[in-house]
């Protein structure tokens, strides 16, 4: 299992919600151009950002994955500078992926010591059923981002190995959850072998 898997999968009455929390190295002016300008925020998203209109109720259309056709379709919800940046988040379906409609994501920057951490959330219904695909790929998109910050502007692509392994262990790590509720639930004590 890949180290430090540390997106937060929760499940709410109506939604699944992954969640990180990074802190970055960088100034919280830097972060925020990394979140709301479409030619930095295109670098760890991996396509073009082709729309960006920054208030509420603007319209958004990032390339997410433009080698296989997917794009995201948004308008923004909640816009405060070098704050939030909130949007909804529908992507139609392309190649074998089924539509993801009804989600939202929220970028939260803010300054943290010498440096600055970013809170994204992607809120999905339940019948879209892919919580662990997105945290392993907002896992990456965020591995990216750190790397931006620190100066290294290499080439960024979503290797399938590498996001499967990271399915399987946020995968893992949800059951694992669900496992310590129950056993807390019922009572039960592990005994240690």
């Amino acid at each position: 299992m890949p180290e430090n898997v540390d997106g937060t999968i929760r499940h709410t009455l109506d939604m699944n919600e992954v969640e990180f929390q990074r802190r970055f190295d960088a100034p919280l002016e830097q972060l925020w151009r990394f979140v709301s300008e479409p030619q930095l925020l295109a670098k760890w998203l991996g396509g073009p950002v082709d729309k960006l209109e920054p208030s509420v109720g603007g319209e958004v259309v990032i390339q997410i994955a433009p080698k296989m056709g997917a794009t995201v379709y948004g308008k923004v919800l909640e816009y405060v500078p070098q704050q939030v940046l909130a949007l909804t988040w529908e992507v139609p379906a392309w190649g074998h992926t089924p539509d993801l409609m009804g989600t939202t994501m929220r970028w939260a920057v803010e300054a943290d010591g010498d440096g600055s951490k970013l809170t994204l959330t992607h809120a999905l219904p339940h019948s879209v059923f892919r919580e662990h695909l997105l945290s392993a790929a907002w896992h990456l998109h965020m591995d990216q981002l750190r790397q931006l910050l620190a100066g290294h502007d290499e080439h960024y692509t979503i290797q399938q190995d590498e996001i499967y392994a990271l399915v399987l262990a946020y995968l893992e790590k949800d059951q694992a959850e669900k496992r310590a509720y129950y056993e807390h639930l019922l009572g039960i004590q592990k005994s240690e072998a």
